[in-house]
């Protein structure tokens, strides 16, 4: 189950607002899985797709969401995606995009970007565990990371974002 709709998607994607979803829809939960489950863990990232499937989202996770999670979402989606989107897989292979009007990008262009988005995978998924760690009162099924206290016993991490 997304749990982002493509409204937010846009908005919090470099995916400008004209795009078609239908080549990145199939990239959002492996997204999900791969970068913000182990950012909540199991608990927390289960209770918010049942929340969400069940349009039943509390205020706390709603917040949580909109301030950490779907920033990271979005751009995890587009890394996950941009391989597809810049490619074509048929029956007959796979080709590069091209129309009458513009050229595709080159691969070594291809790897700028997607070292970008990693870029930014990484700040964001650091941003949402400083963020639910100086919020965690607030989430009981969160166990916190990094953050130097009894229940994960590592070391403070530096909040950049306060």
């Amino acid at each position: 189950m997304k749990i982002i709709n493509n409204a937010y998607l846009k908005k919090f994607s470099p995916i400008p607002l004209n795009f078609n979803l239908d080549e990145v829809d199939n990239y959002v939960e492996l997204a999900q899985i791969i970068y913000v489950l182990p950012v909540l863990g199991e608990p927390l990232y289960d209770e918010i797709v049942d929340q969400v499937e069940n349009d039943s989202l509390t205020p706390e996770n709603g917040t949580l969401l909109l301030e950490a999670i779907w920033p990271l979402l979005g751009f995890a989606t587009v890394h996950e995606a941009l391989p597809f989107i810049w490619s074509h897989v048929s029956e007959i292979g796979i080709t590069k995009g091209h129309s009458e009007n513009s050229d595709s990008l080159s691969l070594r262009d291809l790897s700028l970007i997607q070292q970008h988005l990693r870029n930014q995978i990484e700040v964001r998924q650091q941003y949402a565990i400083d963020w639910l760690n100086s919020h965690a009162d607030s989430f009981p099924l969160y166990v916190p990371k990094g953050c130097g206290c009894d229940k994960c016993g590592t070391k403070q991490t530096k909040n950049l974002y306060k």
